[in-house]
């Protein structure tokens, strides 16, 4: 592990993205993300993923580094935007904003997205509706690398999902996962270290399980995930699959963005996933502080209820990530793995961005 200033990863991944066209006000959102998911013990989403970012994402073009999101449906409980092919973290953060500003206004608001970019993950936006002491939703569809409930090809993409609300406690809930067994980056992380997966989470190309995450990736002569590779499975089976379905139909199919065996990573350039949020005020139902109150009885009736022998304690979703946020940014400072430190490595080598201090 590689401990480093929480400041100088946010200074590298900032300048690192400038240096490809972001302009620094993106580069902050996507950092604000990516830091976010290093900090809460999410590393394959963390600085890690900056490599998938710069790599695939602005240097072979899949992405425009400087999109102008505009707002193309505009009512008083919902919007619609246009991502412009870039990052859907971008897009993500402005449409959540405005989702949050007319649920304050209306009571609940929703907010689509379409031509825009990977998410990378949902986790900020749904805190941004939480600290504002909304009750916050938001979703994406991305590249198809899922196989239907029975099937074999990639048909869906993992397609994560996230909610938040506010608690008195200062931790808000949280609960932020795929509609996959596993999120896609977490099988490349193993492919790297040379290590198995667990059973029932992937297949090869022809519907085989495995183990292996190299019969999952099916790697081109780029380094990035080809049509020929295998499959995550649903989480849950037909349940993972049901709920994919459902964000395609929220993210893509409504918002007017491609969705489904259309989203391939081979065609990204042209075929863009979309985005979908909502929030709702609370205080059009019971006092904001009456809620939060609420929602710790609710937390605290769960984790005090009896456990398994050998457990120490009962977590609240989110609650372990958020915990290790805080720590660290107590510290100051963010430790990274190896597979992390050797790709911000290439990261510098290519852009010439000195890396953070090791402490």
């Amino acid at each position: 592990m590689y401990e480093i200033l929480i400041s100088e990863a946010e200074q590298f991944s900032t300048s690192v993205l400038q240096h490809y066209g972001v302009p620094p006000d993106h580069a902050k959102i996507i950092t604000e993300v990516i830091i976010d998911s290093e900090l809460r013990g999410y590393d394959d989403h963390g600085l890690l993923f900056m490599q998938i970012v710069v790599q695939w994402g602005f240097i072979q073009g899949m992405m425009n580094p400087a999109p102008d999101v505009k707002l193309i449906r505009d009512n008083p409980s919902t919007a619609l935007l246009d991502g412009d092919g870039g990052s859907g973290a971008v897009a993500a953060k402005k449409a959540m904003q405005i989702c949050i500003e007319k649920a304050k206004k209306t009571g609940i608001a929703a907010v689509g997205v379409n031509n825009s970019g990977n998410i990378i993950a949902p986790a900020v936006f749904v805190l941004d509706a939480a600290d504002a002491g909304l009750i916050g939703y938001c979703s994406s569809n991305i590249q198809a690398l899922m196989a239907p409930e029975g099937g074999k090809s990639r048909s869906l993409g993992t397609n994560p999902i996230a909610y938040a609300a506010p608690s008195a406690t200062g931790i808000p809930f949280l609960f932020d996962m795929s509609c996959s067994t596993a999120a896609a980056a977490k099988i490349v992380v193993a492919a790297r270290q040379g290590s198995e997966v667990q059973p029932g989470l992937i297949q090869d190309r022809d519907g085989n399980p495995t183990t292996n995450p190299n019969d999952f990736m099916g790697l081109d002569n780029n380094g990035t995930f080809s049509d020929g590779g295998g499959t995550v499975l649903p989480t849950g089976g037909p349940k993972g699959y049901g709920m994919a379905m459902v964000v395609d139909t929220l993210c893509g199919v409504l918002t007017g963005a491609n969705f489904g065996a259309d989203l391939q990573l081979t065609n990204a350039k042209e075929s863009k996933p979309g985005h979908f949020m909502w929030a709702i005020n609370v205080e059009q139902f019971m006092d904001r502080e009456e809620f939060e109150a609420r929602m710790d009885a609710r937390a605290t009736g769960v984790k005090n209820s009896d456990r398994k022998p050998g457990v120490d304690e009962i977590l609240i979703p989110g609650e372990r990530g958020i915990r290790l946020k805080n720590e660290s940014i107590a510290r100051g400072t963010v430790r990274v793995s190896q597979e992390t430190w050797d790709a911000i490595g290439q990261l510098k080598d290519i852009s010439g961005v000195p890396l953070p201090r090791v402490l």
